[in-house]
């Protein structure tokens, strides 16, 4: 019986200690929390401020255009060019399989597995790891 009484007590003792440290962790999370909140409100005001300082200034821009003043000044990007002047330019079937020999057209048509298929009809080894570039090279050698 004493030894259960001793038991029961440094439970309890334990439980006490283990209230007060998560009443002091909800203290300290509350602190953080309102620090950060502080600093939030305070980043908050910054943006702020900021933004109505680029809006005054596109609205005061817009206004001295008007008045006469100096255009706004255009902020887009240049658009990208698509065309590539020092590449060479290749004549191709339409939708052909880039290759560096000349081939058949219809082997374009063809699927990937097709072209191995006829791969290995006419002996080739080792096609199932190739590309259809790859495939349509080695039919036409």
């Amino acid at each position: 019986m004493a030894k259960q009484k001793k038991l029961e007590k440094a439970a309890q003792k334990a439980f006490e200690r283990a209230e007060e440290a998560v009443a002091e962790a909800r203290d300290a999370a509350a602190k953080l929390d309102a620090k950060k909140a502080k600093k939030a409100k305070k980043h908050a005001k910054e943006l702020e401020k900021e933004h109505a300082e680029v809006v005054g200034r596109s609205v005061r821009s817009a206004s001295a255009a008007e008045d006469g003043g100096a255009p706004p000044i255009d902020l887009t990007p240049p658009l990208p060019t698509v065309r590539d002047d020092s590449v060479d330019e290749t004549v191709e079937y339409a939708g052909s399989v880039t290759t560096s020999a000349p081939h058949d057209p219809e082997l374009d048509q063809l699927t990937v597995q097709a072209l191995r298929d006829v791969a290995r009809t006419r002996g080739l080894r080792n096609v199932s790891k190739l590309t259809k570039g790859q495939l349509i090279e080695r039919l036409s050698e």
